[in-house]
């Protein structure tokens, strides 16, 4: 007994020893996609003051109004994490050690489920070392590098973190059940994300197989159904209650992206495919799917997803027929009930996403573990006698957990940065419209504008009907002086979405660079009608009006960043202070922060840039011009810096 705590200790911590250095080099991953206007762009998140706030209205989730969810848990859970950082802007790093605990919990109550299931089941003194290698596989799987990688995520690791500790709660302490003390966990993961409400149907299932002991085929037995269903009903109270409150929650502005219901319903059939082969063989994981709808019942697609849906289902059956065989059926269930909040009846924009599968995960993990383990004990003297064969499944675990560790290690460095990550999804995903933008916008930033272009149409003729395309190239368009094709881009991009507050901000900026500055402030007043406390948007007002109310609101940002600066020196945050001061006119000490940035990184070719844009406005053209020579000499695709040192040629010729 001795050896075998022992040897379970030593798994343990080879354990987490495995998970560590799997996901050690992601703590600094930058933030990306949804990150950017839940987290990066909220301003309500930089005071923790305003945690009252995030529960009484969904527009501080976002700056976004299509997407402001009611989702107050993880806006709070966000605002720590700022706040935790200590530098009054996001910083990724405290957001991941949050998620990365939240991870190794959440690992820790699906050991202590497996195991009250398993011995349930089968009473067997394997059970905590079987338990424990569920958990291992669920924690050192490739697929779920998506999710703890992706900082917004962190809502469906927290959720499933809580649906873990009902259930926890429910199974091991029957004799609190009439406290209800299960629904507090649950109540705390709704505020996080919806599919805490699963708790409902993952109880009844749970008390159906291993409480009451019965097959499935009992489910048809009406009366002991409603038995359960009576003794359990709080649960399903308050999940309907927790919905209809979160519907009264939302803004009007919010939308779920979907709007073809049936199209979607018949697509999920395939997608469940997609997830379990995901499952076995994550080779081809993508941050963002291309994925359409398949709108015909009888494409082949569909039929394999039904006959693949009927045939796990027939497999749950079976193995209920069996008490030792039914944690393979709640497994099985499991994946099913946690897919059912996104892959049934409610569109959502994207059809799919490898990111969901965190949640359902957990209980296929659980059946396809059991089911390896009662084949084992099936051929277990076998097994025994046989060396040769104990070597084989030795060296099938080493293997297998060897190469999900590779996997988690390569899936973190395509998250490491925004061109690693969006270059990725080109390549798996080619024919979705975002992930080619998404990508351009990286080249447009490096200044290799005319990559920028291809991207951009390359994304327009997968996605023609996008807003954020038409967006994306009215800013190319004004960087490179085209002020008449950018409006139409601007135009376009709001007549296809008038609800998105950063267009507003962009056509409003290109207005102001063409001298059109009473328009400039219509179109920048719009967008604050939209979003109140978008800081692009208030920073720009402040540029064209002076009001000290967006003033006050420029020098909060200058300070948090000269904070950061300090705090954390990178050429990064120095060439973003440096910005901020080009913006509120203060040139020199423009100039000052990007040298900083030089000296971190001498071939900055940015900064250079932003230094010649600086004494362009200085009208000091000699420092100008040399800036603006070694910009283009570091980096000679950069349309800005060859438009910036003209300016700076054309300006010294004018003074002769």
């Amino acid at each position: 007994m001795k050896k075998e705590k022992i040897l379970f200790a030593g798994l343990v911590i080879a354990l987490l020893c495995g998970v560590i250095f799997a996901y050690y080099n992601h703590f600094n991953n930058p933030f990306h996609f949804d990150d950017e206007h839940t987290i990066v762009s909220n301003v309500y998140i930089r005071d923790l003051k305003n945690i009252p706030l995030f529960f009484t209205d969904a527009r501080t989730f976002s700056s976004l109004p299509a997407n402001q969810s009611y989702r107050p848990g993880v806006t709070t859970l966000n605002a720590i994490d700022c706040w935790l950082g200590g530098k009054g802007v996001p910083v990724p790093f405290y957001f991941h050690v949050s998620i990365f605990i939240s991870f190794l919990l959440t690992g820790l109550f699906m050991y202590l489920l497996a195991v009250k299931i398993f011995r349930t089941a089968l009473p067997n003194s394997s059970n905590p070392f079987v338990a424990l290698l569920a958990v291992a596989v669920f924690l050192l799987h490739t697929a779920n590098a998506e999710t703890i990688n992706y900082i917004i995520s962190r809502s469906d690791v927290d959720s499933t973190l809580l649906i873990l500790v009902a259930l926890c709660v429910f199974a091991y302490y029957p004799a609190l059940r009439k406290f209800q003390l299960y629904l507090i966990p649950m109540f705390l993961g709704f505020l996080i994300k919806e599919p805490a409400v699963m708790v409902a149907p993952l109880i009844f299932i749970y008390v159906f197989l291993f409480e009451k002991q019965y097959n499935l085929l009992k489910v048809f037995n009406l009366k002991a159904s409603w038995n359960i269903l009576w003794m359990i009903l709080p649960v399903f109270l308050l999940g309907i209650g927790m919905y209809l409150i979160r519907e009264t929650m939302i803004p009007s502005t919010y939308t779920q992206g979907g709007y073809d219901r049936w199209g979607y319903l018949t697509t999920q059939a395939f997608v469940m495919v997609h997830y379990v082969n995901n499952f076995f063989f994550p080779f081809n994981l993508s941050a963002d799917t291309d994925w359409g709808l398949i709108k015909n019942v009888f494409d082949p697609r569909v039929t394999i997803g039904l006959a693949f849906i009927f045939f796990t289902i027939y497999l749950a059956y079976k193995a209920s027929l069996q008490a030792k065989s039914r944690p393979i059926t709640f497994g099985i269930l499991w994946f099913y009930i946690a897919l059912l909040p996104t892959s049934s009846f409610f569109p959502f924009s994207e059809v799919l996403n490898d990111h969901r599968v965190f949640f359902p995960y957990i209980g296929l993990t659980m059946a396809v573990v059991w089911a390896l383990f009662l084949l084992y004990k099936k051929y277990e003297s076998a097994i025994s006698k046989s060396i040769i064969i104990q070597g084989g499944i030795l060296l099938f675990f080493i293997a297998f957990f060897s190469a999900h560790i590779y996997g988690v290690r390569e899936r973190v460095k395509i998250w490491s940065s925004g061109e690693s990550l969006w270059y990725d999804v080109t390549i798996k995903s080619p024919r979705n419209g975002r992930g080619l933008m998404n990508y351009g916008n990286v080249l447009m930033g490096k200044g290799d504008y005319k990559g920028a272009e291809e991207y951009f149409n390359k994304a327009k003729q997968e996605w023609p009907y996008y807003s954020y395309i038409y967006v994306n190239l009215g800013v190319l368009n004004s960087a490179n002086g085209k002020y008449e094709e950018a409006e139409k881009d601007f135009k376009y991009a709001l007549q296809l979405n008038n609800q998105n507050p950063n267009c507003y901000y962009y056509y409003g900026n290109m207005l102001k660079n063409s001298g059109r500055i009473q328009e400039a402030k219509a179109m920048i007043q719009q967008g604050l009608n939209l979003s109140p406390q978008q800081p692009d948007l208030n920073r720009l007002m402040a540029e064209i009006t002076g009001n000290p109310v967006y003033q006050g609101q420029i020098k909060n940002k200058i300070e948090l960043l000269e904070k950061l600066s300090q705090q954390q020196p990178t050429p990064e945050n120095y060439i973003n202070l440096s910005l901020e001061y080009y913006y509120q006119a203060r040139y020199l000490d423009c100039v000052h922060a990007a040298d900083e940035a030089i000296k971190l990184k001498p071939n900055y070719d940015l900064a250079y840039n932003n230094i010649c844009s600086a004494y362009n406005m200085l009208h000091e053209w000699d420092k100008a011009i040399e800036a603006g020579q070694k910009a283009v000499e570091l980096n000679p695709n950069s349309q800005l810096a060859k438009n910036n040192l003209k300016v700076s040629m054309d300006g010294k010729k004018n003074q002769q």
